[in-house]
């Protein structure tokens, strides 16, 4: 439904237009009152559209808000799990300072743990500081080269924030080629990265990604 504002909202504009050009037609009470309800469907539907595009980027609140932890802390704190553990723990309840700290003393007691240095940068990203995200991202790839995870969020900071969209799309690739498609959303990463982002061409092509794989 959502999809059809903008088609929509583009109709009733020309529509509009169309009777407020039309010399053909005089301008009696009919022709003022189709265009007074072409004008608030267009205003309407505008609305419509300015709330959906809202509501595709909502604020990011996990690190300004508390939050309710999915599993409790680890009952004690000896190795890198345990810490590694608890920076899982203090970012689900929104701690996102304390949780870099507590997988900054997982890497210590573990330096070759590339979850804890994933875990590290996702926390980073959320927390807008993608510098230090993207080293601790590299780290985790030069431990597992395959890490999934950590080559989907090399290439979103790669494709949204430092942006550097060939290296974006060599990390999506990679990831299809890993056989990851499923339970991921990396085609329409991969089809933005290929777009240079949102743009008309983008628009224009935006079926394909429906229509066609990821390629």
């Amino acid at each position: 439904m959502k999809i059809l504002i903008f088609p929509v909202l583009l109709i009733f504009l020309l529509l509009a237009f169309y009777l407020f050009k039309n010399k053909k037609q005089k301008a009696g009470p009919a022709k003022i009152i189709w265009l007074i309800i072409c004008l608030f469907i267009v205003f309407l539907f505008a609305f419509l559209g300015y709330k959906f595009i809202k509501s595709i980027n909502p604020p990011d609140t996990q690190c300004t808000t508390r939050h309710l932890a999915k599993s409790p802390p680890p009952k004690s704190l000896l190795t890198a799990k345990d810490y590694f553990d608890l920076g899982n723990y203090d970012y689900d309840i929104g701690s996102c300072k304390q949780a870099v700290v507590d997988y900054a003393k997982s890497i210590k007691l573990n330096s070759n743990y590339p979850q804890a240095y994933n875990n590290r940068a996702y926390t980073y990203m959320r927390m807008q500081n993608y510098e230090d995200a993207l080293v601790d991202l590299n780290k985790a790839l030069a431990l597992n080269p395959n890490y999934i995870q950590a080559l989907m969020n090399r290439g979103d900071i790669h494709n949204y924030y430092l942006i550097d969209r060939k290296s974006a799309v060599v990390d999506y690739e990679k990831v299809i080629s890993l056989g990851a498609v499923r339970g991921t959303s990396v085609c329409g990463h991969l089809f933005l990265a290929k777009h240079n982002g949102w743009n008309f061409g983008t628009v224009l092509d935006f079926p394909n990604v429906i229509l066609r794989s990821c390629n």
